[in-house]
């Protein structure tokens, strides 16, 4: 699909009195850029990781695993396996499934993690549509799922997908159903937790997710013996026996052990993250208010039944109301020192994967979608005039760009 040339504000548009953008020489709304999200860091999680390397074990001990048990309670799920990061975490889920045995399904809007775990394993990811409200996975237009080892929903934004409408495709045709949660860690589906609803599901703690462990990934499952295996997966294939300095690799696994330096600074998050959601859906709101009187954006669609975690704020420019794209309107508020950013390029857009053979046009629905939205900033930290200067940014813009 042609991306068209940046456009010039219209005439009518600086003639109605509109303040000069900042990207044309004009004031920018805040002297200083205001990221798109940024972590939490409090004393008490400081202290927590201090104490973690006072101990005597700072990897694969004690606060790995009290923090994979911390992780499954709150998600209601039975086995919890932590990982250096969730494309790890992902990793070893394809692998357990046997994701070169057949096609593994997900969106094409999503970090390219999701399908470069299915490739590391030589597996066929193939993506199809997202809906055109939520941007996440349709279950109503999947097809050809015969053969199909894996289906893998992205809950874009921290929006559960419509894990009930999966469920009822996984009885029919047998596929294995992964949840792509990095997003939605606190949110819920018809009040539970998101994480209960998947066969296999995984988060990220990346310092932009709903808590951060630096970098970090888990796995939550319901099998005993897949969580066995995935704790092997991350060291080498290594099992290890009663008898002293003996132990059996089984198979080639990987060194994806998680610290007990970042379980420990999790395991404090973990106690903030119903104020890290409510925060975060407080400053969605406001945001929904003030975006719902404009006729030039669309503002978020959430699953029925969903509480969102809200990761993001995608925000959609109604570009047949505007004289310019989606890459200029950007870059203008960029100047205005707001840290948007986009989410995301269709996977099957990037080089690697075009030279693989996907095709642009594979997806209708997520190529419109991804042409037109914006992620403004929203993160736990922001003040009452950060949300003020995000608003007023956006509309000086949109009024600088409006027909």
């Amino acid at each position: 699909m042609k991306i068209e040339m940046p456009s010039k504000p219209t005439k009518a548009a600086q003639l109605a009195g509109h303040q000069k953008l900042a990207i044309d020489g004009g004031v920018p709304i805040r002297s200083t850029l205001l990221p798109y999200s940024r972590q939490n860091i409090s004393e008490e999680d400081i202290a927590s990781v201090s104490e973690a390397l006072r101990s005597d074990i700072i990897t694969r001990g004690p606060y790995v695993q009290n923090f994979e048990r911390a992780v499954a309670d709150m998600v209601e799920m039975p086995y919890a396996v932590a990982f250096c990061n969730a494309t790890a975490a992902l990793h070893a889920v394809m692998a357990m499934i046997g994701a070169e045995k057949g096609r593994v399904i997900t969106s094409p809007i999503t970090f390219a993690a999701t399908s470069n775990s299915v490739l590391y394993c030589n597996g066929k990811a193939e993506f199809q549509d997202v809906e055109s409200s939520t941007m996440n996975l349709d279950p109503h237009s999947l097809k050809d799922l015969k053969d199909v080892v894996g289906v893998v929903p992205v809950d874009f934004s921290g929006n559960p997908c419509d894990y009930p409408e999966f469920q009822k495709l996984q009885a029919k045709y047998k596929f294995r159903l992964i949840s792509d949660a990095a997003h939605s860690l606190g949110a819920t589906l018809n009040k539970k937790p998101a994480g209960s609803f998947a066969d296999i599901t995984v988060f990220s703690f990346h310092p932009v997710k709903s808590l951060t462990t630096g970098e970090g990934g888990m796995v939550v499952c319901k099998n005993k013996e897949e969580a066995e295996f995935l704790q092997r997966f991350r060291s080498h294939g290594i099992v290890r026996t009663e008898t002293p300095g003996f132990y059996r690799q089984e198979f080639l696994g990987f060194n994806y052990n998680v610290t007990d330096i970042q379980c420990a600074l999790g395991l404090s998050q973990l106690k903030s993250l119903p104020n890290f959601i409510s925060r975060r859906e407080e400053i969605a709101m406001q945001y929904n208010e003030f975006f719902a009187k404009s006729d030039l954006v669309d503002i978020p669609v959430l699953t029925k039944g969903a509480r969102s975690a809200w990761h993001l704020y995608p925000l959609r420019l109604k570009l047949e109301k505007l004289t310019t794209d989606r890459v200029q309107f950007l870059r203008a508020l960029n100047a205005e020192n707001i840290g948007a950013n986009v989410h995301y390029i269709p996977v099957y857009w990037h080089p690697h994967y075009e030279r693989m053979g996907y095709k642009r046009g594979l997806c209708p629905k997520a190529e419109h979608e991804y042409l037109r939205e914006i992620s403004i900033p929203v993160f736990p930290g922001m003040t009452a005039k950060d949300i003020s200067d995000v608003c007023q940014a956006v509309e000086k813009v949109l009024a600088a760009y409006s027909r």
